[in-house]
């Protein structure tokens, strides 16, 4: 088969995952404090080759490209107005919730919480029951709803290197370092974060993005019909 089209396919299979980078963020356009990720594409390897007998120079033909990496859009967005007193918000970027669900501590911007009565004491949590942390890493009891639970606001030395974990959520890993507790953060009560998704970029990577499925997909079909074309000829 002809290099032409396995360099095609590739481009195709690789096209299609980031067209799924892009769909999972118009999905999520209004969760509360989702931050938008963007595909990174890198080209695979290059193969020389030799030009004609006598001149110096040589050519080289590309492999396809690859989707390398994908990097989440740390960014503050909009703030909600909900005057729900059990909403909070982060202004500044780089900045989470800490939230602990069995011995697992996740990390998030969503503060859409909520009270969950234990023994005689009420708890804030999550929206999926994980407790809410405090800076010193205990869940918080909430007497007075209507005045602002004393939420713990992390941050890492290199957020970049932070494990997404479905949803808004995060996970500390040996590439971002251990959650940093923010000193006198601000925090907003009554307030929800909207979604980092720009829904205009996003229309425009997908439009990027079907034009290079569209050429790579016709270039499968061109190395198919003269691949045809030359089995023919035996």
């Amino acid at each position: 088969m002809i290099n032409s089209f396995y360099t095609a396919a590739t481009g195709t299979i690789q096209t299609q995952k980031g067209m799924d980078v892009t769909a999972n963020n118009i999905a999520n356009v209004s969760t509360t404090g989702f931050q938008a990720q963007k595909g990174g594409f890198a080209d695979l390897v290059y193969t020389n080759i030799h030009a004609a007998e006598g001149t110096d120079s040589d050519l080289v033909a590309g492999h396809g490209t690859k989707l390398a990496k994908t990097d989440t859009l740390f960014a503050a967005s909009a703030l909600n107005n909900t005057s729900r007193l059990l909403d909070y918000a982060l202004p500044q970027a780089y900045q989470f919730f800490a939230i602990r669900s069995g011995d697992t501590v996740k990390y998030t911007r969503n503060g859409n919480f909520h009270l969950s009565m234990q023994g005689n004491a009420n708890y804030l949590v999550s929206s999926d029951g994980g407790y809410v942390l405090g800076a010193n890493g205990q869940p918080i009891q909430v007497a007075d709803e209507s005045k602002a639970a004393p939420v713990g606001v992390f941050t890492f030395s290199n957020c970049d290197g932070l494990q997404r974990e479905g949803g808004t959520y995060f996970v500390e890993t040996a590439a971002s370092g251990r959650a940093q507790t923010v000193r006198d953060a601000e925090v907003r009560q009554g307030y929800l974060e909207n979604s980092s998704v720009s829904l205009p970029d996003e229309m425009a990577a997908i439009l990027e993005t079907q034009r290079a499925f569209q050429l790579n997909s016709k270039m499968v079909q061109i190395s198919d019909e003269i691949m045809q074309t030359v089995n023919g000829l035996r």
